[in-house]
């Protein structure tokens, strides 16, 4: 092996450690996983800061749910959803902060949770059906009431996706991220709720009154007792679920949106006849590809005549280098007898990168591949982790992610294939810069990301090798 390779693996290598312990340093970082105690029906005291006293919990398993129950101030503490076995960031549904007494559970239906104080003449109720929720209070007197409350991540990733969204009549969602909201008031809207990565609770089918306030970590929706009845979605945001309730406009891929739309349908189609959500990316990396040939064919073949250019174009900065107008003049008179682009092989990437990053918004939201395993990987949604060692390597922990370094590999080959053998001593450092950079940007990507940017890289590798063994393009010069 050449020196120079494994000198560039060394400098990788180091890059990829020193960036992520700046990253592990400055960045925030993740919440502990939540795990319930028990699969069971318990009961558990706990400390409130809400309340600064004792609070009776209650965790019931209701439908896709186990809920916890708050039985003093009688409200929703928290919701647990078992399909895919992660508590929900929606808190507080139905708490009124005046109210610290006890409150009598009672369950009429096993997808009924009745909460009542008669002292203090109020009766909550909860029906569950499916991911929709009904919640219905009878109160003696107007008080203000948690609709629910959105705990602001302290995760950087999942931050970035926390907003609050309400919809006032024959207008367009308003988004708001969680970061920015302090105070807002908001009357008579026709849709109002919130929404992290993958999840979203939404009021609908009535007319909502609002405050949002944020408190510490915490941003509150709250309204009065006298709009006595709720109906809410929560749930993952799945387009087939928000769809019977006519609320598919609560997802959005950002700038993209629209190009992510077709690709998740692309996905959909390819996954109904594979069963596999793994193949399936493999496969709509083929199919992005095949699309995108033409361009690539045009790109291809302008930096092989490029390459081929480049010992006359050589001639020419030698024979005019104390006459930089006079250089340039005769490389573009070069360049154009040969019809030949100097921007033709950035031509794939003006496509590319659009697709890529709809990909890359598409695939850190479809729920659809969480906790999905896929050869030795365990989540599609995180790393590849392929090797677990038995110590921890600096800045890096036990695991090491083979899929970005593979990905590093092919692109070093990529730049063999297409760089000239006489090439600059910058041209080759800028060569080496970008596949640290591709090492880097990809390193700690969710798999599903990765495995589709590999699949693309391998299938240009495979093409960049045939167009370099046809011959030489007939080449004019300058006369």
């Amino acid at each position: 092996m050449e020196k120079r390779i494994i000198n560039f693996f060394i400098v990788t290598f180091l890059f990829l450690i020193t960036y992520t312990y700046l990253v592990s340093k400055f960045s925030p970082q993740n919440t502990a996983p939540f795990i319930p105690s028990s699969q069971v029906i318990s009961k558990e005291p706990v400390e409130e800061d809400l309340t600064t006293i004792s609070q009776s919990l209650e965790k019931i398993e209701i439908d896709k749910f186990i809920v916890t129950v708050c039985l003093t101030g009688g409200y929703i503490k928290n919701v647990f959803i078992k399909e895919y076995n992660e508590e929900l960031n929606f808190q507080d549904i139905g708490l009124i902060l005046s109210d610290k007494e006890e409150f009598s559970l009672k369950r009429p239906s096993s997808n009924v949770i009745i909460l009542e104080n008669e002292d203090l003449g109020i009766k909550k109720i909860w029906e569950f059906n499916d991911y929709i929720v009904k919640m219905k209070i009878n109160s003696s007197s107007n008080k203000k009431i948690s609709l629910f409350s959105l705990i602001l991540s302290l995760d950087g990733l999942e931050q970035r996706y926390q907003e609050i969204l309400y919809k006032e009549r024959d207008k367009n969602i308003i988004r708001t991220p969680l970061v920015k909201i302090k105070k807002l008031e908001k009357n008579n809207l026709e849709i109002l709720g919130g929404r992290d990565r993958y999840y979203t609770l939404v009021l609908f089918n009535g007319i909502y009154d609002t405050v949002i306030n944020r408190i510490n970590k915490k941003i509150n929706l709250s309204t009065h007792t006298k709009e006595n009845e709720w109906v809410f979605y929560i749930g993952p945001q799945l387009s087939k679920e928000l769809a019977k309730y006519n609320l598919e406009e609560i997802i959005n891929y950002g700038f993209f949106h629209d190009i992510g739309i077709v690709i998740i349908k692309i996905f959909y189609f390819i996954n109904y006849f594979v069963k596999n959500w793994g193949i399936s990316i493999v496969f709509l990396s083929i199919i992005i590809y095949i699309i995108l040939f033409p361009f690539t064919f045009k790109s291809t073949k302008a930096m092989k005549k490029m390459q081929e250019l480049q010992p006359l174009i050589e001639e020419i900065r030698e024979k005019y280098k104390d006459s930089p107008q006079k250089l340039n003049k005769e490389i573009l008179e070069m360049y154009k007898k040969n019809k030949i682009n100097p921007l033709g092989g950035c031509l794939p990437l003006l496509f590319q990168f659009p697709i890529l990053f709809a990909i890359y918004q598409v695939f850190l939201r479809l729920i659809e591949l969480k906790g999905v395993k896929f050869l030795w990987i365990e989540d599609l949604t995180l790393p590849d982790r392929a090797f677990k060692l038995p110590f921890n390597l600096p800045f890096l922990g036990n695991y090491i992610n083979l899929l970005p370094l593979i990905i590093i590999g092919l692109t070093y080959f990529q730049q063999k294939l297409t760089t000239p053998k006489n090439s600059s001593p910058e041209q080759t450092s800028m060569g080496i810069i970008f596949m640290i950079l591709i090492g880097v940007i990809f390193y700690n990507f969710p798999s599903c990301i990765v495995i589709y940017w590999l699949i693309q890289n391998l299938l240009t590798l495979i093409y960049q090798y045939r167009v370099s063994k046809i011959k030489k393009y007939p080449l004019r010069t300058v006369s």
